[in-house]
C-alpha cells in the first residue's frame, strides 16, 4: 500500500524556471510520480509514494520553499495513480481570475466536514457545486445547484447571475484550491456570509459515515483512477479517449461513439480520420498493457485539484 497525497497553498513564489528543476529533482530522488504546478500566487499538487517519502518531501517543500502550510488530502491506494511525474509552471494554480490571490484575499469561513455536514442541514443556505458539468454529473451533496459550465473560469458569471447576496453561501469542490478563489471572488463583490468546505469532497468522503453522508454518487478525481466510491476506491469508471472525461453511454474501452462523419454520438466534438486512428491505437495499447497486468498512460489531466 503506498499514499496519494494531493495539496495546495497559496504563497507567493519566484524564480520559477529554477524552482520547477528544484521541485523536479527533488520529487524524482524520492521515487515520486504525479503532478506539480507552480505559479507566483503559489503550488498545488497530487503525488504518489511511499509515505516516508511524502513526508520527506513535505518537510522538504516547507524548509526549502516556503510551503509550510498547505491544505493536505492524504488517501492509502494499492498503487500509485500516475506513471510519471510533471512539474509545471502556469500563471495561476487554479485557473479562474489572475488578479484575485486568495493568500492575501479574504476568503470564505472554512468548515471541516463535521461542521459541513451540519450546515446543509439549514434551510437557507444556497449550496454551490464549484466544479465543472462532468463532475457534477457523476456525484454531488443533496440540493446542490449545478452551474452547469465547462471551465471553471465560468462560475463568476454564473454566480453573480444566480446567488443572492443577502443569504448565505456554501460552496465545495473536489479538495478545496477552487473554493478558495470562488470565494474570495464573492466576499469581494459583496457577499455577505460565505462558507466552504476544508479539504474539499476528498476529506468529507474520508471524515464522514457512508450511513451518515449527504453526498450522492461518484467523485471525480485527476489521475488516473477517475473517479472513485464513498469509500475512496476506484470505481473503474471508464473515460473517453478523445475528451479525457467520463460519459455516459461509453464502450469499456473509453473509444468516443461517431458517426460517419466523425461526429462524437455523446458531445458536440468531431473526430478526423488520423486522430480516430490515433485513438484506436492508444485504446489497442491499454489493452495489450491490462492483458499483461501492467499499467498504460491513462486520463492523466492537465490539471490538478488539490
Amino acid at each position: 500500500m503506498v499514499e496519494l497525497l494531493s495539496a495546495y497553498q497559496f504563497v507567493e513564489l519566484a524564480d520559477l524556471p529554477l524552482l520547477r528543476e528544484r521541485l523536479k529533482v527533488r520529487a524524482e530522488s524520492a521515487g515520486l510520480k504525479g503532478t506539480v504546478l507552480i505559479a507566483p500566487e503559489g503550488i498545488n499538487f497530487s503525488l504518489g509514494g511511499e509515505r516516508e517519502a511524502l513526508d520527506a518531501w513535505l518537510d522538504w517543500i516547507a524548509t526549502e520553499v516556503g510551503v509550510d502550510a498547505p491544505v493536505l488530502n492524504w488517501q492509502a491506494v494499492e498503487v500509485v495513480p500516475f506513471l510519471r511525474l510533471k512539474v509545471r509552471i502556469r500563471p495561476e494554480i487554479i485557473t479562474f481570475d489572475p488578479s484575485l490571490i486568495p493568500g492575501r484575499a479574504p476568503t470564505g469561513r472554512s468548515l471541516s466536514p463535521q461542521d459541513w455536514h451540519e450546515l446543509l442541514g439549514r434551510a437557507d443556505v444556497q449550496l454551490v457545486d464549484t466544479r465543472n458539468d462532468y463532475e457534477y454529473a457523476l456525484g454531488t451533496f443533496e440540493g446542490a445547484a449545478d452551474p452547469d459550465i465547462e471551465r471553471f473560469t465560468e462560475f463568476g458569471d454564473w454566480a453573480l447571475a444566480n446567488l443572492e447576496p443577502e443569504r448565505p453561501v456554501a460552496m465545495f469542490c473536489t479538495g478545496g484550491v477552487r473554493c478558495e478563489k470562488a470565494s474570495a471572488w464573492l466576499l469581494e463583490r459583496g457577499y455577505r456570509e460565505v462558507y466552504q468546505l476544508d479539504g474539499g469532497i476528498l476529506n468529507y468522503l474520508r471524515e464522514i459515515p457512508a450511513e451518515q453522508s449527504r453526498w450522492v454518487g461518484e467523485c471525480f478525481v485527476f489521475d488516473d483512477r477517475v473517479s472513485v466510491d464513498h469509500s475512496m476506491r476506484p470505481t473503474g469508471r471508464p473515460v473517453c479517449a478523445g475528451c479525457r472525461r467520463p460519459a455516459e453511454g461509453l464502450e469499456p474501452d473509453g473509444m468516443p461513439p461517431v458517426d460517419a462523419s466523425g461526429q462524437c454520438q455523446l458531445c458536440s466534438e468531431r473526430f478526423d480520420a488520423a486522430r480516430l486512428s490515433g485513438l484506436r491505437e492508444r485504446v489497442r495499447q491499454i489493452a495489450l498493457a491490462r492483458s499483461r497486468g501492467e499499467q498504460h498512460l491513462g486520463p492523466q489531466t492537465t490539471e490538478t485539484d488539490a
